[in-house]
């Protein structure tokens, strides 16, 4: 399984911005920010990311999406 460390790593690996645009249903100019200035995801695309990754054999810790007291193992 490919580790992912940072949201852009995340992006790429999914297929890009407007693949996870289509992947999570956000608008382009709202993702546009994520791999950059905020370099992390709303936590509300947590599950739906996290599963998308899992079917493309990658993972990626559970703070690159804000959430506490997740293990990055799961």
């Amino acid at each position: 399984m490919k580790k992912l460390s940072t949201a852009r790593q995340v992006i790429e690996h999914l297929g890009g911005l407007p693949r996870v645009c289509e992947i999570t249903r956000a608008n382009i100019k709202q993702a546009y920010n994520w791999p950059g200035r905020a370099q992390s995801f709303p936590a509300c695309y947590y599950v739906v990311m996290t599963r998308a990754l899992k079917r493309r054999d990658a993972m990626a810790p559970a703070r690159l999406w804000n959430q506490k007291g997740l293990s990055d193992a799961a």
